[in-house]
């Protein structure tokens, strides 16, 4: 008859696993850290649009003046005032970056069918953002990374300013911005009143967050 080795079989039962307790407080620490870590994370996530707006709204910019040293003219019908597209309300921008695009969207525009820049598909067209809408109801519009039009308004009346400026106060020092051009996102909020506007203050409200090419 064998003798019992109690020793053994009690480290064995020791070993055997985390007790209850133990996987409640790992549990409860990887919580912490992740409440932690997340706003962060949105942080940066949000950072990384904002950044990726601005040089959006840069290229948009580029890319008219580009057109305008090409052709002489503007992308757009010319008018009695500086010409805004907004994508918000009955107009859209579909015509101006179709012009700009090239890829034979727009000859008449375009005759030498030039791509003066080339943003990227939206990649979910029923939910169109950071690119060019694909989807009837948005084809040929440019997105910004929260789902909102890019808006740009161009001096039409070739004074060398574009006007008003959608802002009246911290977005510059006088009514117009100088240039041939100007554009701009509602940000993170999609809320401006700086279209039809101009918006009483650029650091006031929800245009606080809007994303513009001129500062």
């Amino acid at each position: 008859m064998g003798v019992k080795r109690w020793g053994a079989e009690n480290r064995s039962e020791g070993a055997a696993g985390f007790t209850l307790i133990e996987l409640l407080v790992v549990i409860t620490v990887i919580a912490i850290l992740m409440a932690l870590l997340f706003p962060a994370f949105r942080g940066a996530q949000e950072q990384a649009k904002r950044t990726q707006a601005k040089n959006d709204v840069t290229q948009i910019v580029t890319a008219v003046n580009a057109f305008y040293t090409e052709y002489g003219q503007y992308p757009v019908t010319d008018s009695s005032a500086d010409f805004t597209v907004d994508g918000l309300n009955s107009n859209t921008n579909d015509k101006l970056f179709n012009a700009l695009r090239g890829q034979g969207l727009d000859t008449t525009t375009n005759p030498k069918d030039i791509a003066f820049f080339s943003p990227p598909d939206v990649k979910d067209p029923a939910n169109p953002r950071s690119g060019i809408g694909t989807a009837a109801a948005t084809l040929g519009q440019y997105f910004d990374p929260w789902g909102k039009p890019y808006i740009a308004r161009l001096d039409t009346t070739f004074d060398n300013v574009v006007s008003p400026n959608p802002y009246q106060l911290n977005a510059g020092a006088s009514a117009s911005v100088s240039g041939g051009v100007i554009a701009w996102s509602f940000g993170p909020d999609g809320k401006s009143d700086s279209v039809p506007g101009p918006a009483p203050d650029k650091k006031a409200g929800t245009n606080d967050d809007d994303v513009i090419s001129w500062q």
